[in-house]
């Protein structure tokens, strides 16, 4: 136990107040640190007890300093029918220490208060400013009552920056928090970190939010943005992690910037049952176009019903490499994907292209694996009204992938060119060093168009043709045999 130094600089009495003691500059000190330091404190008597100083019917403390943690005075037994703070200050350490609660020109009070604990008590305080790991909260407010070991907080709010919060919330005996309503609006929150919500989360106590809504807000992270966004969630539990039972959440944003990809004028709805999310509707405007899905997420797959990207104009990046999807996203399929009247593009030197009136129709694609993107199985069908590649126009190009019961990827193409027309088709074996094999027809089409689109280098002259290759998708790094008229001519990759 602390020893504790206490000192007083004057007492007064007045007979108008004859129950009542004012005592100037209040020092309590311990042997580490000034614990309180009170200008002015007020101090009545209580009638009934009136020469017990262990109650007080009204303490006043005017303009102190407070610097408690909140175990320091649990050994000292006091009580009071009012604690009441007129523009004072208090630091109070909290979780053994670790963080500390920075509170600016209090006013408010507890009714009735005992430093050992009251059965029943409530309170009402304001603060200007309350200073919590570096975050300002201006005007707090926080009103309630404690009874049978639960604490009723009923009326809790202040200003962050330019915007503010309320909430409804009861601690109860186990110190875990129900949270009946929890309201941000107009919140800016930046971290340098994006995993800033795990991070931090392990200081959370278990807690259950029955309705969150944050609006006209916005989020920073690194690889992160939402601008102007609006969440209506429902029915959330944090117990050492985040569950999701018997949830909600309606999302809406101006913008939203994942991964450097912009999506405007986001919607999205969604529910839960049983670990289990239903996607009920996305929606998004992206690049220049629109994308909206719906189906349903569990232990890390993605399942949708239905994929649909509309007007899309899309530049590929240069390096096609993608990184790994996050371990939410190990597995993606969709039984339904469509692709309308957009607008593809690849500016990589290599093999550019460009397909205008672009569309796609696909069933059962598997777009990851394993947290890989890709089309992974399935059918997919592409195909578009013009385009060009390799600054060759084409008509009416048109793919087919599919795959075997192996799961070998295959591609059928066909496309209008030159006044003639080209056939192929591609399979994949990615247990091999060499994977495609490529079978090359043209019918009237000049064989120059096999050098123009870097597959062979200086063929044979001709316009009916065909080539079968094999080799890597790399510039004019093809071997086979190219056929004209009868005669087949060796064709070898360039080193």
């Amino acid at each position: 136990m602390s020893t504790y130094t206490i000192s007083i600089g004057r007492v007064h009495h007045s007979f108008s107040n004859f129950y009542e003691l004012v005592f100037d500059d209040v020092v309590v000190s311990d042997n580490r640190q000034e614990i309180v330091n009170v200008p002015k404190l007020v101090v009545g008597l209580d009638k009934s007890h009136l020469w017990q100083l262990a109650h007080f019917n009204y303490v006043i403390v005017i303009n102190g300093n407070i610097n408690i943690n909140d175990t320091q005075f649990s050994h000292y037994d006091f009580s009071t029918n009012t604690l009441k703070f007129v523009n004072s200050n208090a630091n109070i350490l909290v979780n053994n220490g670790k963080d500390t609660f920075s509170f600016t020109q209090i006013n408010g009070g507890i009714k009735p208060f005992a430093s050992s604990g009251a059965d029943k008590y409530q309170f009402d305080f304001t603060s200007q400013e309350l200073l919590v790991k570096q975050i300002p909260i201006k005007s707090l407010l926080i009103q309630g009552f404690h009874r049978d070991g639960v604490t009723t907080i009923t009326n809790l709010g202040g200003n962050v920056n330019d915007g503010f919060f309320v909430s409804k919330l009861k601690i109860l005996t186990d110190n875990s928090l129900n949270i009946d309503q929890l309201k941000l609006y107009n919140i800016n929150w930046q971290s340098a970190e994006d995993d800033v919500l795990n991070k931090y989360s392990h200081v959370l106590p278990k807690l259950t939010i029955k309705q969150l809504s944050i609006l006209e807000s916005s989020i920073q992270l690194p690889n992160f943005l939402m601008e102007k966004g609006n969440i209506e969630a429902t029915n959330l539990r944090y117990d050492e992690q985040w569950h999701f039972d018997q949830s909600s959440l309606a999302f809406t944003a101006d913008h939203v910037v994942l991964h450097d990809e912009l999506f405007s004028s986001v919607l999205a709805q969604l529910s839960s049952h049983d670990q289990e999310v239903t996607i009920q509707k996305v929606l998004a405007k992206w690049n220049k176009g629109s994308i909206n899905f719906v189906g349903k997420w569990k232990d890390n797959a993605l399942h949708l019903d239905q994929l649909t990207l509309s007007d899309i104009n899309y530049e590929l990046p240069e390096k096609l490499e993608l990184s790994a999807l996050p371990r939410m996203f190990r597995y993606i399929k969709v039984d339904k994907l469509d692709i309308f009247q957009s607008l593809i593009i690849r500016k990589q030197s290599d093999f550019p292209f460009t397909l205008y009136n672009f569309q796609v129709s696909g069933t059962n694609v598997t777009l990851a694996k394993d947290q890989k993107l890709g089309i992974l199985s399935g059918i997919v069908f592409f195909k578009s009204e013009k385009g060009s590649v390799n600054r060759t126009d084409i008509r009416y190009p048109d793919l087919v992938l599919k795959f075997d019961y192996e799961n070998h990827p295959s591609l059928i193409f066909s496309a209008l060119a030159s006044g003639g027309m080209i056939e192929s088709k591609a399979t994949v074996d990615l247990s091999k060093s060499e994977p495609l094999s490529l079978q090359f027809n043209a019918y009237g089409v000049t064989s120059s168009l096999l050098e123009n689109w870097k597959l062979v280098k200086q063929p044979p002259k001709a316009i009916n043709y065909s080539a079968n290759l094999h080799g890597k998708l790399l510039p004019f790094s093809f071997s086979g045999t190219f056929s004209t008229n009868g005669n087949d001519y060796i064709i070898n990759f360039e080193h």
